[in-house]
């Protein structure tokens, strides 16, 4: 006997499943926009400074910080997509040995242990940008940028990141596909023995 949801429950549920993953991919395309926006004018920035420096001997001071801030905004956007993409480092040779079963239950809890980290240093770090925006702590070069905008990304990243993580432990839980567990190199390889 098999289990059949109701005709307009399934259409209704198809529907939704169908809005998350067009703002799933609204959201991959947002990060990445902003990522490389972020790296072009970083990228600008960086050769008007080396241009005023030795063609005019003149190199504005406010270039440098602004680039590093610049990147650390970049570095923790992308470390949300790097999560989605499987792209971050992982020790999986022995876990590529395991079963099937196996691996789901450790992808499960590694999931879970990536996602409470990330949760841990989303509250502490939203907590140290409202201690720096509420005491007003400023850079120390001419600048005197404030500190609570570069201290903001990763308390930002570190939740974008957690979000990736809820999605994978949903798809684990509930929508699971061997695909999920396999790596770029495993998939080459079981097309190759089917």
């Amino acid at each position: 006997m098999t289990f059949s949801l109701p005709r307009f429950y399934s259409s209704s549920l198809i529907l939704r499943v169908n809005e998350v993953e067009k703002f799933l991919r609204k959201w991959n395309w947002a990060e990445k926009f902003i990522v490389g926006l972020l790296a072009f004018i970083a990228t600008a920035c960086t050769f008007y400074a080396a241009f005023m420096r030795y063609v005019f001997e003149a190199a504005p001071d406010w270039v440098e910080e602004t680039v590093v801030y610049m990147i650390i905004w970049a570095v923790f956007l992308i470390a949300s997509t790097l999560a989605e993409e499987k792209g971050h480092v992982g020790a999986t040779f022995i876990v590529e040995r395991l079963p099937l079963k196996a691996r789901r239950s450790m992808a499960i809890l590694t999931s879970l242990l990536a996602l409470v980290f990330c949760l841990l240093i989303s509250f502490w770090g939203y907590r140290i940008v409202y201690v720096a925006y509420i005491a007003d702590e400023r850079s120390l070069t001419a600048m005197r940028y404030p500190l609570w905008i570069a201290y903001l990304s990763v308390p930002v990243g570190t939740t974008l990141v957690a979000g990736r993580y809820m999605k994978r432990l949903y798809r684990l839980l509930f929508r699971f596909q061997t695909s999920d567990l396999l790596e770029v190199h495993e998939l080459s390889r079981e097309e190759i023995r089917s």
